[in-house]
């Protein structure tokens, strides 16, 4: 610990001249050079490399003739050398976005020109700033990008090696772009905190001071002001690369990691542990869940880099728990990529660190082989169907003729709306023992689209609500300028119907009992995520009371989503100074609390399930926003949840999971018997 502390204390070990600052002060005119700068040279053509083990490397060089000019208005060239990883020279790796794909900008390589994209362009000035000359890997331009079939060839060969390259470079550079006023303000406010949060962990007579510093400072960068809606950190982690799945692996190999934004220069670490407000802890971080949100940009990239050392030191791969539905499905909604196949290929390389052995990168390959292959590896690998808590009913059934149960890693929950749906679902495990202590058995063979799995019929749903429809372009995960309220009135939209199938399970309850059995119902959305169970104030009846008041509302037909006035959410006791506007809604601290613990339903409904232990024969379940009248609820061996199947064919398609309430330890498993088993095909 004392080590990185005084690692992020010294600040970035990579320094740029003073004469660049110079330049950059006589040139603020930033002038991009034209591509016809590179005169009538003619289109650069790659050669064939010439061993498995080859790759190359550009030697990037400022012209003899621009030496005053600011690193902005360079133009490009260099010369594209051939290294073998074997023995390689030494080099830096550089990660960036592709941005837009019209290659607007250019390189002179060995006096021929090769088109490039802007942000390349870019990436590629900004790393001469201050230099004369780099050896530098650009995947762009050292990976032939022609969509021959021997450019296709050697791309999926050189992806194949990508872990190699990176793990080799001397460092990975990560250009996030030119910066703005808002970026630098993010910038700034990273650096601010990580001097009082290492005076607050290493013990002294300064701890206490740079504690209250530490928490003064989280007040300022955290808070939600007209100029920054969603705190100050936005600045930079709304930028594109922190969304695109390639530069995880490009990260998590890495020896070393700078990141330019800007005239901006941070480690790595600097900005891991300057997001984590929950490493000191900061005091309120249950007070607003922007206290949470900003760790999960780098979190995941940073803890596969410390495993990775681990597994460097002689650590089995083993013995870190990691699985290969962890490794490839949880990235899989959350990131972006520009060829949906690379959300598999673009952990070619880690998994291969972790043993898992995953197909070779190929791009000729239809989609829905990559992703079939890749669903077999998992399963194979982890020798369990866990992966299947993942899938959720896509238009890839139809789009790419993936078989239902395979798990569909196209489009990324930044797009998620009422008209394009979650296509999987994020963060989905479970430690419950809904299928006794029994195992998964299933029969999945080679080259088969099909995967028959034992287990036993619950029950038929025959009653379902309005599921909990949110549209991310509205708030902070689609990129929303501010946060509209969308998904507090969908949630009132929806409320009240579940109330409506929790009233049909118990006819005679009042309506507390109604209420207590559909949060009760609700709730069980936490045992099958990662995220913690509810945290809230205190007990259910805490939860009931707030949720009462969004039925109530929702029952009570009064348009809510277009108002002069906000409507106000919140208990007659809940004090007025802690409210909060968002959107059409005025918020309590405390319905604010409730609403966020059960952001874990989002396109999620309640539903009413025939069959089953319950007296009555009946139970309320929680799953799939997709789950329609007829479905077929069943208890897979060895599945800690529930799963949603829709009679289809000669066979059934696998809709998605779901946690009912009542057999969730186990008492439909334990109270049948082998006479009730069966084997269920997927297809």
């Amino acid at each position: 610990m004392r080590r990185l502390l005084k690692r992020l204390a010294r600040g970035p070990q990579v320094s740029e001249s003073h004469a660049a600052e110079w330049q950059d002060r006589q040139h603020q005119q930033h002038v991009q050079p034209s591509p016809a700068s590179v005169g009538n040279s003619t289109a650069f053509e790659y050669s064939p490399l010439r061993s498995p083990s080859s790759f190359r490397i550009l030697k990037l060089r400022r012209p003899m003739t621009e030496g005053d000019v600011s690193y902005t208005g360079l133009s490009l060239q260099g010369s594209l050398v051939e290294a073998s990883l074997d023995n390689p020279p030494k080099y830096f790796a550089l990660s960036y976005t592709w941005g837009d794909p019209d290659p607007c900008d250019s390189i002179t390589i060995d006096g021929k020109m090769l088109r490039i994209t802007a942000n390349c362009g870019s990436a590629l000035r900004r790393m001469l700033r201050g230099k004369f000359e780099r050896m530098i890997w650009v995947d762009s331009i050292c990976i032939n990008q022609a969509n021959t079939p021997n450019a296709l060839a050697e791309r999926g060969a050189q992806v194949a090696m990508m872990d190699r390259i990176y793990s080799a470079a001397e460092q990975v550079n990560v250009h996030l772009g030119e910066g703005d006023a808002a970026s630098d303000a993010a910038c700034e406010a990273l650096k601010s905190l990580v001097g009082p949060y290492l005076g607050a962990k290493l013990p002294g007579p300064q701890q206490e001071t740079c504690r209250r510093k530490y928490e003064s400072l989280a007040d300022e960068i955290l808070e939600c002001t007209p100029e920054f809606p969603y705190g100050k950190l936005h600045g930079i982690f709304r930028l594109p690369w922190f969304m695109r799945v390639w530069v995880v692996q490009e990260v998590a190999l890495g020896k070393s990691v700078m990141f330019y934004c800007g005239k901006h220069m941070m480690q790595l670490k600097t900005i891991v542990v300057a997001a984590d407000f929950t490493r000191l802890p900061y005091s309120k971080l249950h007070s607003t869940a922007m206290s949470f949100h900003w760790k999960s940009y780098l979190d995941w990239h940073d803890t596969l880099q410390e495993f990775i050392r681990r597994i460097g030191e002689g650590e089995p791969p083993s013995s870190l728990g990691l699985t290969a539905s962890s490794i490839l499905l949880y990235p899989g909604p959350v990131y972006e990529a520009t060829r949906p196949e690379d959300k598999v290929h673009g952990f070619y390389g880690i998994c291969k660190r972790f043993g898992i052995t995953l197909p070779t990168p190929d791009y000729q390959k239809p989609l829905s082989v990559v992703y079939t292959e890749a669903a077999r590896a998992i399963i194979n690998h982890d020798n369990s169907l866990e992966m299947l808590l993942s899938v959720n009913e896509s238009s890839g059934w139809e789009q790419y003729g993936l078989p239902s149960w395979v798990p569909n890693l196209a489009g990324c929950m930044r797009r998620w709306s009422p008209s394009n749906p979650p296509h999987m679902v994020v963060g989905s495990t479970s430690k419950s023992r809904v299928s006794g202590a029994s195992r998964y058995e299933y029969i999945l063979e080679p080259q088969a689209t099909r995967l028959m799995v034992k287990g036993r019929r619950l029950g038929v749903a025959v009653a379902v609500g309005l599921p909990w429809m949110t549209d991310a372009s509205t708030n902070l995960i689609g990129g929303g300028a501010i946060q509209t309220g969308q998904y507090i009135g969908a949630l009132i939209d929806c409320i009240g119907t579940w109330f409506d199938v929790a009233k049909s399970a118990t006819p005679h309850g009042d309506e507390g009992t109604v209420l207590r059995a559909m949060t009760r119902a609700i709730l069980l959305a936490h045992q099958v995520s990662t995220k913690a169970s509810f945290t809230g104030a205190a007990s259910l009846d805490f939860v009931v009371a707030y949720l009462s008041i969004l039925v109530n509302v929702s029952k009570s037909g009064q348009n809510h989503n277009d108002r002069s006035t906000p409507l106000t959410l919140a208990a007659p006791h809940d004090k007025r100074w802690s409210f909060v506007t968002i959107g059409n809604y005025l918020l309590s601290l405390e319905m604010q609390q409730v609403i966020q613990q059960l952001f874990i339903a989002g396109w999620k409904t309640v539903f009413r399930i025939i069959g089953g232990p319950a007296e009555n024969g009946e139970h309320l379940a929680i799953g799939s926003h997709s789950t329609k009248e007829d479905d077929l609820v069943v208890v897979f061996s060895g599945s800690p949840s529930a799963a949603v199947l829709r009679p289809y064919e000669d066979g059934f398609r696998y809709v998605g999971s779901a946690a009912v309430d009542g057999i969730m330890n186990g008492e439909f498993w334990d109270g049948g018997s082998e006479r009730d088993d069966e084997w269920f095909t997927l297809i």
